[in-house]
């Protein structure tokens, strides 16, 4: 993985004699690092730089998007963007932000606080309140058929199912430990899946703009005074049901009753968005909707992990009901 001084010095505009490559992260679309710039006088800092080619590309420029459209419209959690170079066509794109590890944040993973976990729900309320039923106003953003569900314009959402089923034939060839009944999840839950959700965003109501890759393990930061979290990788940006972000996070974080637990931080989240005419009815039907875009994703990431651990969830919330029951939507 290399960076060079020519590349930095155009995305941060500003001469850079030397590039250190301090770390690096598994990134699925995109090579990322956390390197060391010097300058002509010899001063020095870390940056966080994301350099993106071939299927990578779209992903970074919907991040880019991100930073120069969208955060600026309300009092984001994102890091600083330094800089970025995006030459169009092919690419290659390169996006430098801030490293919150030398500003005092880190990733705290399962052992998230309760007054952490508050804050996070604050931060995506927040995001979700302010584009609110407003997805048509936001940029044009590629639409991403990926591991979470995009929900707006509609024909995504069959691409979506398609894509699922693609990659869970060729999942399912890898996970022999998967018995017949975990297999079959898929194939009986997918067409009522992309039933209820075309009906369920018809018209556009009540979607917003989700993050669509906010968990803990890796993309949510803290410092040890402020509850309010910094989060990186926009790039997944989409309109969606804002429910989803606290189901994927939630996911990550023990309980000995989630049902309860998870209801309990629903309430807490739907208090704080504060959006006129969305019930909290439908509130609970989008976050157990949701689950089933955990599953999902699970198959993409070829994990029999968290494979099982959906599905249990599933079970655990009663969420196949969502598939089932008719949607509480105001009439």
């Amino acid at each position: 993985m290399t960076f060079s001084t020519t590349e930095l010095s155009a995305a941060l505009g500003t001469p850079v004699t030397a590039v250190e490559v301090i770390d690096t992260f598994a990134a699925s679309s995109a090579d990322v690092a956390r390197l060391l710039v010097r300058s002509a006088d010899g001063s020095g800092r870390t940056v966080i730089a994301k350099h993106a080619t071939g299927p990578g590309v779209a992903a970074a420029r919907r991040e880019i998007r991100f930073f120069a459209e969208l955060a600026p419209q309300w009092d984001h959690p994102a890091p600083q963007l330094l800089g970025a170079i995006d030459p169009g066509g092919d690419g290659p794109v390169l996006l430098v932000s801030e490293d919150l590890l030398a500003a005092g944040y880190r990733i705290v993973g399962a052992e998230v606080s309760d007054e952490q976990l508050y804050g996070a729900i604050d931060a995506l309320a927040g995001l979700h309140a302010h584009f609110w039923n407003d997805v048509s106003g936001a940029p044009e953003l590629e639409p991403s058929a990926t591991s979470s569900a995009q929900a707006w314009p509609p024909e995504v959402i069959t691409r979506q199912a398609a894509a699922v089923r693609r990659e869970a034939d060729r999942f399912f060839a890898e996970a022999a430990e998967l018995d017949d009944a975990e297999r079959a999840t898929i194939d009986e839950v997918l067409e009522a899946w992309e039933r209820q959700f075309k009906a369920r965003v018809a018209g556009g109501r009540a979607i917003t703009l989700i993050h669509g890759d906010f968990h803990f393990l890796g993309n949510v930061f803290f410092t040890g005074s402020d509850p309010r979290p910094k989060v990186i990788d926009w790039s997944e940006l989409k309109p969606g049901l804002g429910p989803h972000d606290l189901a994927y996070c939630l996911s990550v974080v023990p309980s000995d009753d989630r049902p309860s637990r998870d209801r309990e931080l629903l309430r807490y989240y739907w208090k704080a968005l504060g959006v006129p005419d969305y019930s909290w009815d439908l509130c609970w039907w989008d976050f157990r909707f949701a689950l089933f875009s955990n599953l999902f994703q699970s198959v993409f990431q070829h994990s029999v992990r968290w494979y099982r651990t959906s599905l249990a969830a599933i079970d655990a919330l009663d969420a196949r009901t969502a598939l089932t029951e008719p949607l509480p939507l105001a009439r």
